[in-house]
């Protein structure tokens, strides 16, 4: 194509290029727009400032765009001053999006040397801002390391720009880039943006996007790592890493950081079991006061890492994580829920108490390890309450443990509580329960009185099928005061039993000895007459006539 000195030609053949934004724009301009490579910077200026004028904004568009591909890179750079600052900024953000990003980083370099001697840098900024939010990762990551090797604070920038709030990218594109950094041997820069992309998200305030939807952030770049590195834990080791820093204040730091994390974090949260269960007890301790007070607080939280920290396996451990806990003057109260979920054992469903053998062990390391006194009164204490999943021998050697009188008392009510508590449970084992109260027997009277109370008068609905059935396995384990002291408390409820309630009762304890005496010392000396009337009525519709007949003669 020729042209006639004032770019007409190449105008008239621009005109016909009619698909601005088509796929095969690359080929439009290399055919309609060669004359851009032709003309002096000043003719091409000219020609712009014509288009516009005469209405062809578009064309105007095309042939900047040209201009951007088509020119040697270091041209652009040259001659961008001669350009309208905006025209400018746009024929840098073409070349810079649209070439190759090896070219797109020698862009930025040259035009960061052309603006040094000036305040500002407005158009090395544009570059660094184009690339680092419109390019793929792993594009940005070539441009920070071709970067980083000659203008180190060129690869900083870029990195805060992907990494801000405002940049439009996801926690998917940021793990990503962490990623492809990593993979080109800048390390630096990939933690740096994990640390800027945790400090963002820590910096939010909490609760800002709505119910249920808070901690989306902090979850979604948790499953981002999760997904690209299942067994990196990326998040977990570069947290660690600065646990385990020499300088104390990048530590307070990071443990601030940390907290405000965890306290964003969803209920399955990755972060919090992995600072409960693997750094040292005193980051945990460190930890959890901040979750328990002040702007990071959330309680829950706390409570959630406190709990996987009762889960280690060194018993050296615990006992000096006991010891630091109750020290710390914002979780001293709660020392009693930590010793509880240390006696519990593991955090997985299905797993067992911990053995009184790890139990006596932990008592041990407690003095060594500085703990106060109080701290292994209340560890007994909470270990002989805890009744899920112990023998009944079990119990009655961890009740011998308790050494106060005051204290012993106390955890025989609420042994026997737990344990009425855990046989009214679905599914629950009948016999454990018996053979529970067998076993408290014959020194723990008062743990099998409160077992018997709570069951024949829950807090929650009664289940008189469930009392009789219980009362039935006592007698036959040879518990016949508890078996009688338990259904004669349930048929003295007259205001919570039903009259089925009683039908049940009878057809279970008619054989057993002294079945009349209980009927009628109980059923047969209600005060509601009415009540007791529809108990009758009920016993001899289900064919009870001879415990129907025990009511009514004790009314003679």
């Amino acid at each position: 194509m020729t042209d006639d000195g004032d770019g007409s030609n190449g105008r008239e053949s621009a005109r016909r290029t009619d698909h601005l934004f088509q796929p095969d724009l690359a080929e439009s301009l290399h055919e309609a727009y060669a004359w851009v490579t032709r003309f002096e910077v000043e003719q091409f200026v000219l020609s712009l400032n014509t288009m516009r004028q005469e209405r062809h904004d578009a064309m105007a568009m095309r042939a900047l765009h040209a201009f951007a591909l088509r020119r040697p890179v270091h041209e652009l750079v040259e001659l961008a001053h001669h350009f309208d600052g905006r025209d400018a900024v746009m024929l840098m953000a073409t070349a810079a999006l649209s070439r190759p990003v090896g070219e797109a980083a020698e862009l930025a370099l040259m035009q960061h040397e052309a603006e040094s001697g000036g305040e500002r840098a407005p158009i090395t900024a544009s570059i660094v801002h184009d690339v680092a939010c419109q390019r793929t990762a792993f594009d940005v990551a070539v441009f920070v390391r071709v970067l980083q090797r000659r203008q180190p604070e060129l690869a900083e920038r870029t990195v805060q720009v992907f990494a801000s709030p405002g940049s439009g990218r996801t926690n998917l594109d940021k793990a990503l880039l962490h990623t492809a950094l990593r993979d080109e041997g800048c390390h630096r820069e990939a933690d740096r943006l994990l640390e800027l992309t945790l400090q963002a998200i820590a910096d939010s305030p909490l609760g800002t996007a709505g119910v249920g939807a808070e901690d989306e952030e902090m979850a979604d770049l948790s499953g981002a790592f999760q997904h690209l590195s299942p067994a990196g834990q990326i998040l977990e080791r570069w947290v660690e890493d600065r646990l385990n820093a020499q300088n104390a204040a990048e530590v307070g730091r990071t443990r601030g950081l940390v907290a405000s994390l965890i306290a964003r974090g969803g209920t399955d949260d990755a972060l919090a079991e992995y600072i409960g269960s693997t750094v040292p007890y005193d980051h945990v301790v460190s930890l959890c006061a901040l979750l328990s007070t002040g702007d990071t607080a959330s309680p829950a939280k706390c409570a959630m890492v406190r709990r996987y920290a009762a889960g280690r396996e060194s018993l050296k451990d615990l006992g000096g994580l006991v010891a630091a806990w109750h020290k710390e003057p914002s979780l001293t109260r709660t020392t009693r829920d930590l010793l509880a979920d240390i006696a519990e054992g593991r955090t997985a469903p299905d797993s067992s108490p911990r053995s009184l053998e790890e139990l006596e062990h932990i008592d041990e390391w407690l003095p060594q390890m500085g703990a106060d006194p109080e701290c292994s009164r209340l560890l007994r204490y909470e270990a002989a309450v805890r009744v899920e999943g112990r023998s009944g021998e079990d119990l009655v050697t961890l009740l011998g443990r308790v050494n106060r009188s005051r204290d012993k008392t106390r955890a025989q009510h609420e042994m026997g509580y737990r344990l009425a508590v855990a046989v009214m449970g679905p599914d629950a084992d009948r016999d454990w329960f018996v053979d529970c109260l067998r076993a408290l027997q014959a020194k723990h009277l008062v743990a099998v009185r409160s077992a018997c109370r709570e069951l024949s008068d829950p807090a929650g609905e009664l289940d008189a099928g469930l009392v009789a059935d219980v009362a039935r396995r006592l007698h036959g384990a040879g518990l016949h005061d508890a078996s009688w002291t338990l259904l004669e408390r349930l048929l003295e409820n007259e205001q919570r039993v039903t009259p089925p309630g009683v039908v049940e009762v009878v057809r279970q304890a008619l054989a057993l000895p002294d079945a009349e005496l209980l009927v009628r010392a109980t059923v047969g000396r209600w005060s509601d007459g009415v009540r007791r009337d529809e108990a009758v009525t009920a016993l001899r519709a289900a064919d009870q006539r001879e415990a129907a007949d025990w009511v009514i003669k004790s009314l003679r």
